[in-house]
């Protein structure tokens, strides 16, 4: 997906905070982000580092962090599909920061960064964290979209 420069700066108060790429050097910052719910599944971190480096790295794929005065908060993270629309892997902040809109600017940042590039949907699973924040920046489902079904297999 290529990068989008250096970031919009947003100034608030005396605070600087960008919205920017992700590099190699934040990578394990992203990575203990996702020590949270609802990405953990056990004690350990959820999710192999490999495949945030991945997120960060491949070409095919676009992370954006927010940072204020070199604190990153939060970040978004997705990958070009064979359909020419993005799958939404993670949209995570920091759970001080959540309920102060960083997770609205993330996605705002993430369409435009989508849309400059010329791909034509984003795709997002809505977990119940996220699925009020979906609604609110017009995601929906339902006839133009797959239909996701779930079936725990539970062991007898």
């Amino acid at each position: 997906m290529g990068t989008m420069g250096k970031g919009h700066r947003l100034f608030h108060g005396k605070m600087s905070t960008a919205i920017r790429p992700a590099t190699e050097a934040d990578i394990d910052t992203i990575h203990q982000l996702l020590d949270m719910e609802p990405f953990k599944y056990d004690d350990g971190l959820p999710y192999e580092r490999s495949w945030i480096e991945q997120l960060v790295t491949n070409e095919r794929c676009l992370t954006l962090l927010y940072e204020t005065d070199g604190l990153i908060k939060g970040f978004i993270s997705g990958e070009v599909m064979v359909s020419g629309a993005v799958m939404l892997w993670f949209c995570a902040v920091l759970p001080q920061y959540q309920q102060k809109n960083i997770g609205i600017r993330l996605y705002q940042e993430f369409e435009k960064a989508c849309k400059a590039r010329g791909y034509n949907a984003i795709l997002a699973y809505g977990f119940k964290t996220s699925a009020s924040m979906l609604n609110r920046l017009q995601f929906h489902s339902g006839e133009h979209t797959y239909k996701e079904f779930y079936k725990p297999l539970k062991e007898e």
